[in-house]
Formats: structure tokens, C-alpha cells, sequence
């Protein structure tokens, strides 16, 4: 049945001039959109059509409605794959173009090219095709044509029919269409009149009894017909449409790989909740340590939740087993494994009773065991973006629902050759991520679409100061030094750079264990100050018995100082320390942060889910019975 409707729902028809003398086949040009009201009056039932049809491009594309059911067929010739959707469902379809397609032409090494418009629409000389005089259709004067066609398709359903073709006239009658060579018509209706069977060979009429031979009758209404420069097609129409899950795609792409330390910017449009909601995200697997600032004001006016509105940034530390969760004033710690859940800290894993950091393309969901479909390239604001879609049954919109129901998720990465200049001034060239869409397939929320778009996307180690945990450690905890060096250049970046390197390598410390400042000092002189604090006190104990300890490390920066090894060097300087400048004292806590260092991290939600599930989210998320905000690094 399909079949038939496909068949004659392609519409119109480019043919020999001068077959007709009078008057003139129509002459239609090679791309058009047109609508289409198919009347399948044998089955009592329409189906709403709008086509598509390029030659320049290789492609076509069937968009069609019934009874509500939404669905898109697209033939993409350059690529010899066929595509078949339902939307509602959000799947899809792809098969190799076959000779069965009834767009297919067998072309050069196996492979098929979209037919001409005359062969598509069997209309034209070779068809016996004929002119039978005017009649007026819909009030529109018409030429009427006629023609027959009969087919044993390869898998042995024959089908006889007959049609007539009813084109405007050509003179004095005006119709829209666009610029188009002179003589085109616009196809106005078509009858379709014929017999089928299911069986191979023409079927014996009224002799055998068991043939299922049956007849059908279509009448298709062509309006709002377009050509020439009104026909103006989106390349990417041809694609598999966006929102679909399409299996059986042999068209393939690697997964980019994401790097081992990046930072980020996020903003993400949570639908059932009529917001946009934005965050910065630092993953470093070399110091193990993931960091997202955020800020929920929206939890300001819930009940039992207003302690969580404003700023918050939280930090995964694997090397010590322990979360931070800073404020403005506070600062919660807990050990990593009483937080790591698969839904709710995706950037961690439990492995034989200690936590570890997953990998960048796990901690996405950005796997190949997840049977991504590569479906071809797209613009994202002037982006051109690779795309990848996967279906997933371990995340939901709505909390209350079952976890068996499913989304469906677009990650779309810029094409390898497209710069991205940053606001530190690194420019990345590689497949970054640019949009993530989260498509819900739950009842009652099958057109709900979250989407996450990505900023700023650096790559190499974040800055630091996300990392710095100083402010959850008492002044008993921390002690301050500071020494000289013998440079009174302050504002050199590079120089305070190297500063910072070396104190870490001297002391053999991670970054979050010292936070340091410098300033001029008397003379010539640079003075510098370290304030480091001690091996925290939650946490995993097996790693933390094996991280040096303040006084270790404060030990190992005095004698370098005193030796005089402790020397930075930059690409325009060498800069040595005075041996006897180095002093100690016990620091002042801090307790808060200014307004520009957590306004500097912009405000948020999490990185496309990453955050939650840690500290007062996880609670937050496991106590609201719908959740509008997805409880994911994907869906955040």
C-alpha cells in the first residue's frame, strides 16, 4: 500500500518538448517543494505530503502526516543510503539504495543516482504518454494527460495502473512558481487508477481464487507549488532528521576522543522548569581532580532547600578521597565513596573499595559501547559540527518516572578544521564540543528537549584557583611563608606562572595544597607568599597516609631556598631567591571569597550533568519527586 502512495505522491514531470504539437508537454525544472493531500479512497483515509526534490544535490525528501503520525523519508544519492522516520517514535531507519527504490537509477560501480524528473514520474514520451484535451480542476483550467504503467518488483508484487496527470494551462492562467524556463507548468492533480497482487507474475483475473488481487484508486492534490529561485532546500533536510536515533547507518565516524584536562562553560535550558541555568566545569585527570562551580538561586525560595541557593563550588579530590563543598562562608567535606553514584557523580567509580576518576569520554557517556550513530554534519550558529546520536535508558527527565524510560541524546563537535580563540588567548583546533541535546521519549514528555551549550572550551590544565581548598582548612591547619627573589618585575604572567610551578615541583605538592600571592617588596626585590595547609582530615586514609605532609613539604622549600636551587626561569628571565629571606607563621583562615573571584566563574548549573549528585545536589535531586533538572552530567 505504502508503495503506491509513494509512488505517485512524487509529484510532477519534466518531459520532451514537442512530443505533444498542441499544446506542449510541461517543462518543470530539475528542484521543487511542493505540498501534497494524498486521497487513498480505496482505505478511506488522506495523508498530508510536502516533497522535496533536488537532481543538483542528489537527494529527496517525503515529509508526510496521518491521523497524527508523523514521518520523513530521505533519499541521499551522494551517499547511497536511504532514511526512514517516524518522528513520534524518534527513530529511524537506513538502508543501501537499492534497484527496489523507486528513485534509483543503477549508476557506475554498483552504485544507484537519483533518477531524472521524467524517469522518477514516469510521465513522458517513452511512458505513452498522451494528451487528451483541457478540464477544469479545482477551478483551475488544465491540461490533461494520460499514461500506463506496469511492474513485476523484485520482490514479485505486480502492479498495473493508469494515471492522469492535470497541469495548469500555460496561458492565462498564473500561478506562483518562481523563476522557471519558459513553458513550465504546475501539476495541479493526479488520478491513479490500478490492480495489484501479492504473488509473483501477473495475476490470472477470475480464474484463481487464491491470488490476492485487489484495486485502488488515489487521487493526489498538488498545491503551493515551488521552483526555481523559491525553492530554496536546506542542505541539511537531507540529513536524517535531528531528534531521531538512526540504526543501520553505513556511513561511520570515530567518536572524538576528549583530552585528559579542559575547563568549560555551560548553559543549560531546562524546559519543565522555564529556565536557563549556566556553570564552569574543570576536569584534570593528571592531578585527579574534577572542580564545577554553580549556582542554584532558583532552590532560594523551596522549602528545605534555601541553605543551597548561591554560589557553590564543589570539588572531586581522587588523590584524597574527599569531596569540598565551598561557599561563600562554608566549606563541607566528605569522603569521595560516601557520595559516587552512577547517576549522580558520573566523573567517578568505585574499584575494589576506592574511588577513581573515569575518563573524560566516560565521564560524558561518550563511548562506543553505547552504539552511537554517526548522522552526518551540521550548523550549530554558524558551526559546522559533526553529530552523534545514541539512545539512553539510564536517565530521565522526571524523576517519578521508571529508569527504564528512555532519551535520546545529540552530541554535536566542531569539525576538526574549525579555530576556536579563547578568552585566555589558547586557540583550539580539534573536534570540540559545542551543543548537547537531550530529546525525552517518557509519556507525556515525548516533545520535552533539554539543551546544554558549551563555551570557552579549553583545553590543558584549568586555573587553579577552582582547585583551591584552602578556605576548608583551620589557621592551625595552614602556614604562611614568604621569601624573596631577586626581580622587581611583578606583572610578568610568565614569571609568577613559573613561580607557581616550581613551588609545586620543590615541595612536591599538588596545586590545591598551596595557594600563593606576590607583590613588590623593599628594593629591587619580589616578595612571595605560600600559604599551604595540611593533609585533610576526611577522605579515603589508605591515599591519604601516603600524601607528604605540611611539614615535609614546608621542609623541602626551606632548604631549597637556603641552597639557593630555588630558581624560575622564563623564556626572558632567570630568577634566583635570597638564601636567607625565608620565613613562617601560622595562617588566617579564609573563610570567604571575594566577588570577583566567584562572579570571575560565572554562575550555574552543572556541566552537562557532571555535578550532580555531589554534596547538597544529591540531596536536593533525591529528595524532589519530579526533578526538572536532569540528575546527570548528560542532562544538566
Amino acid at each position: 500500500m505504502l508503495a503506491y502512495v509513494h509512488l505517485a505522491v512524487a509529484l510532477a514531470f519534466v518531459v520532451d518538448v514537442g512530443y505533444c504539437q498542441d499544446p506542449p508537454f510541461p517543462i518543470l525544472p530539475d528542484i521543487f517543494i511542493v505540498n501534497v493531500e494524498a486521497n487513498i479512497l480505496n482505505r478511506n483515509y488522506t495523508v498530508q505530503v510536502k516533497e522535496y526534490f533536488d537532481t543538483s544535490r542528489q537527494a529527496s525528501r517525503f515529509e508526510s502526516l496521518r491521523n497524527g503520525s508523523r514521518h520523513v523519508s530521505v533519499s541521499d544519492f551522494q551517499s547511497q543510503v536511504q532514511y526512514s522516520t517516524d518522528l513520534d517514535q524518534r527513530t529511524c531507519t537506513a538502508r543501501p539504495l537499492t534497484s527496489m527504490s523507486r528513485l534509483a537509477t543503477p549508476g557506475a560501480n554498483g552504485t544507484f543516482r537519483l533518477e531524472s524528473v521524467s524517469d522518477f514520474f514516469q510521465f513522458g514520451k517513452k511512458y505513452h504518454d498522451g494528451y487528451v484535451g483541457t478540464a477544469e480542476v479545482r477551478g483551475i483550467p488544465c491540461y490533461e494527460y494520460t499514461s500506463n504503467y506496469t511492474n513485476t518488483s523484485a520482490s514479485g508484487v505486480y502492479t498495473s495502473y493508469s494515471m492522469k496527470w492535470y497541469f495548469a494551462q500555460q496561458d492565462g492562467w498564473g500561478m506562483p512558481i518562481g523563476d522557471v524556463p519558459p513553458g513550465a507548468a504546475v501539476p495541479v492533480r493526479l488520478v491513479l487508477n490500478g490492480v495489484s497482487n501479492a504473488t509473483r507474475g501477473p495475476p490470472s483475473f477470475g480464474t484463481n481464487a487464491s491470488v490476492p488481487v485487489h484495486t485502488f484508486s488515489h487521487v493526489y492534490e498538488f498545491t503551493n507549488f515551488q521552483a526555481g529561485s523559491l525553492a530554496v532546500i536546506d542542505p541539511e533536510l537531507f540529513n536524517p532528521p535531528d531528534g531521531v536515533y538512526c540504526s543501520g547507518l553505513t556511513v561511520t565516524k570515530d567518536l572524538p576522543v576528549l583530552p585528559d584536562a579542559f575547563s568549560l562553560y555551560t548553559s543549560y535550558s531546562a524546559p519543565t522548569r522555564n529556565s536557563t541555568f549556566s556553570s564552569y566545569y574543570a576536569y584534570d585527570r593528571n592531578r585527579q581532580e574534577t572542580a564545577t562551580f554553580f549556582n542554584f538561586a532558583s532552590l532560594a525560595n523551596i522549602t528545605n532547600f534555601s541553605s543551597y541557593a548561591g554560589p557553590h563550588r564543589i570539588i572531586h579530590n581522587v588523590r584524597e578521597g574527599t569531596q569540598y563543598n565551598i561557599t561563600e562562608s562554608s566549606c563541607d567535606m566528605q569522603p569521595l565513596d560516601s557520595v559516587v553514584s552512577p547517576q549522580f557523580t558520573p566523573d567517578l567509580s568505585l574499584l575494589n573499595g576506592h574511588v577513581t576518576l573515569n575518563d573524560p569520554n566516560t565521564l560524558f557517556k561518550f563511548t562506543a559501547d553505547r552504539n552511537f550513530s554517526y548522522q552526518g554534519r551540521r550548523f550549530v550558529d554558524g558551526i559546522q559540527c559533526d553529530l552523534w546520536v545514541a539512545m539512553r535508558s539510564d536517565a530521565r527527565f522526571v524523576r517519578s518516572l521508571p529508569a527504564n524510560q528512555s532519551s535520546l541524546y545529540a552530541y554535536y563537535f566542531s569539525q576538526p578544521e574549525w579555530q576556536f580563540d579563547t578568552f585566555s588567548g589558547l586557540l583550539t583546533q580539534s573536534h570540540v564540543p559545542v551543543l548537547m541535546k537531550i530529546y525525552s521519549l517518557e509519556p507525556g514528555y515525548e516533545n520535552t528537549t533539554a539543551t546544554v551549550t558549551i563555551g570557552n572550551y579549553e583545553v590543558g590544565p584549568p586555573r587553579s584557583f577552582m582547585f583551591d581548598d584552602s578556605s576548608c582548612f583551620t589557621s592551625a591547619q595552614q602556614t604562611t611563608v614568604t621569601f624573596t627573589m631577586d626581580t622587581s618585575f611583578d606583572n610578568n604572567r610568565a614569571l609568577r606562572r613559573g613561580i607557581f610551578r616550581q613551588l609545586g615541583q620543590t615541595m612536591n605538592l599538588t596545586s590545591d595544597r598551596y595557594h600563593v600571592d606576590t607583590y613588590p617588596g623593599p628594593g629591587n626585590y619580589l616578595t612571595v607568599l605560600v600559604r599551604v595547609h595540611d593533609v585533610p582530615t576526611i577522605g579515603d586514609p589508605s591515599r591519604l597516609a601516603l600524601l607528604p605532609s605540611k611539614r615535609s613539604a614546608l621542609r623541602k622549600l626551606q632548604d631549597a631556598i637556603k641552597r639557593g636551587t630555588f630558581t624560575v626561569a622564563t623564556d626572558s628571565m632567570t630568577v634566583n631567591t635570597q638564601s636567607g629571606s625565608y620565613s613562617a607563621s601560622s595562617s588566617s583562615q579564609k573563610t570567604t571569597f571575594s566577588s570577583a573571584e566567584m562572579a570571575g566563574l560565572g554562575i550555574g548549573i552543572l556541566i552537562i550533568g557532571l555535578l550532580i549528585g555531589a554534596g547538597a545536589v544529591f540531596v536536593y535531586q533525591r529528595r524532589m519527586k519530579s526533578v526538572d533538572v536532569p540528575y546527570n552530567r548528560e542532562t544538566s
